[in-house]
C-alpha cells in the first residue's frame, strides 16, 4: 500500500517499542508512537494506558484521513479506540476475533461503533495455505487497493537498516514473551551438541530482551555446563539493531516470538520450535523454504511440546536448514 499509495501519505500508529522499526523500514512515513505497558504496576494497567496514549489519541483525533485501516484482528478497547479516531473517508479492517469469546461490554461496544461509524468489516478468513492473519492482511489490501494482491506482495518483508556483512555466526534467541512458549536450555544444548562438526569454530550469539538479562545469564551457563563452547551474549540493542542481526546471522535458532517472523522476513535461514498456540493464525510461513518451523501435532496433550521435540528431531532440523526443503516440519 506504501508504495502504491506512496510512502509520504502513510501515517503509522503503532506501539512505542516497535516505532523505531517502522521508521526504519518507511522512513518517509509519520510514525505515531503509542506508549503501552503490558503490566500492571500499583494502578489500573487500563488507566495507565489510556493516560499514556491521550497525546497520541490527540494527534489521531484531528487527522483527515481518506482510510483508517486496522490491521489487527484481536481488538481490545484501547485498539478499537484508536481506529476509531481520526477523521476518515472510510475505515476498513476484518472482523473483531475477539467477540469469538466476547465480554459482556465488548459486542455492545462493538455494535455501537459499527453503527456510528459503518466500517467496512471483511469477514475474517478460513484457514488457506498462509497464515490467517497474512490472509487478513491480504484482504485488507485488496479492499484499500482495489486489487489481488499476490502471496509475494502479501509475505511479510523487511529491510535491514544497513548493509548486510559477511554471516559468521549463529543467532540463538531462546525467549518469548510467555514462559510457556520456551524450549527448555537443557534441550538446547543437547540439539546444539549433536551439531558440533556442523557448527565447528562459528560463534554463537545469544540476544534477549533487557528484562530477560539474567535468565540469558542462566541459559548461557547451562549451555556452557553442557560443553557449547564460543558463546557471545549480545547486549539489548533497539530493534533496527536486532533485525540487522538477524540478517548477518547465518542461522536464527529461536521460539515463536519476533526473532522468528523477523527471520522469515529478512529470509534468514531459521530454526523456528513452536509451542503451536494458535495453529495457523500467525504461522507457518517461509518465501525461500529455509525458515523450518517445527509445529506440534493437533491432538498431541496440552504442554507435551517440548517432550515431543528432541533434540534429535531439532538438530536434524537444523541441519535440515542448510539445504533446500519445505518450510514446515511436522513429526
Amino acid at each position: 500500500m506504501a508504495r502504491e499509495l506512496s510512502e509520504k501519505n502513510l501515517i503509522i500508529a503503532v506501539r512505542a517499542d516497535v516505532a523505531p522499526l517502522a521508521k526504519a523500514q518507511f522512513p518517509n512515513a509519520e510514525v505515531i508512537p503509542l506508549h503501552l505497558r503490558e503490566k500492571r504496576r500499583l494502578v489500573n494497567l487500563a488507566t495507565v494506558n489510556v493516560v499514556n496514549c491521550l497525546p497520541a489519541w490527540l494527534r489521531l483525533f484531528f487527522l483527515k484521513v481518506d482510510a483508517a485501516i486496522c490491521l489487527r484482528s484481536m481488538r481490545a478497547y484501547l485498539h478499537t479506540i484508536t481506529f476509531y479516531l481520526p477523521r476518515a473517508k472510510r475505515r476498513i479492517a476484518c472482523e473483531n476475533l475477539l467477540l469469538a469469546t466476547p465480554r459482556m461490554r465488548r459486542p455492545a461496544v462493538e455494535n455501537f461503533v459499527r453503527s456510528a461509524f459503518k466500517p467496512t468489516l471483511i469477514p475474517y478468513p478460513a484457514a488457506e495455505r498462509l497464515p490467517t492473519d497474512v490472509e487478513a492482511n491480504r484482504l485488507i489490501a485488496e479492499e484499500v487497493l482495489q486489487r489481488k494482491v499476490s502471496d509475494e506482495e502479501i509475505l511479510p518483508t523487511l529491510t535491514p537498516p544497513r548493509e548486510v556483512s559477511a554471516k559468521n555466526y549463529w543467532l540463538l534467541c531462546p525467549f518469548s514473551s510467555t514462559k510457556s512458549k520456551d524450549y527448555p536450555a537443557e534441550a538446547w544444548a543437547r540439539a546444539l551438541k549433536l551439531l558440533d562438526h556442523e557448527r565447528a569454530e562459528t560463534p554463537l550469539h545469544l540476544a534477549a530482551g533487557p528484562s530477560q538479562a539474567d535468565r540469558l545469564q542462566e541459559f548461557a551457563c547451562t549451555l556452557q555446563s553442557a560443553g557449547i563452547a564460543n558463546i557471545h551474549l549480545a547486549p539489548p540493542v533497539p530493534l533496527p539493531d536486532f533485525l540487522q542481526s538477524i540478517a548477518e546471522a547465518r542461522l536464527v535458532l529461536t521460539v515463536d516470538t519476533a526473532a522468528a517472523h523477523m527471520a522469515c522476513a529478512l529470509q534468514t535461514p531459521a530454526v523456528i520450535v513452536s509451542a503451536g498456540q494458535h495453529p495457523g493464525v500467525y504461522a507457518p510461513y517461509s518465501k525461500n523454504g529455509r525458515q523450518k518451523w517445527l509445529l506440534p501435532p493437533g491432538d498431541l496433550p496440552k504442554g507435551e511440546w517440548r517432550q515431543h521435540f528432541t533434540p534429535e528431531m531439532m538438530a536434524d532440523c537444523m541441519r535440515s536448514v542448510f539445504s533446500t526443503g519445505g518450510s514446515v516440519y511436522r513429526f
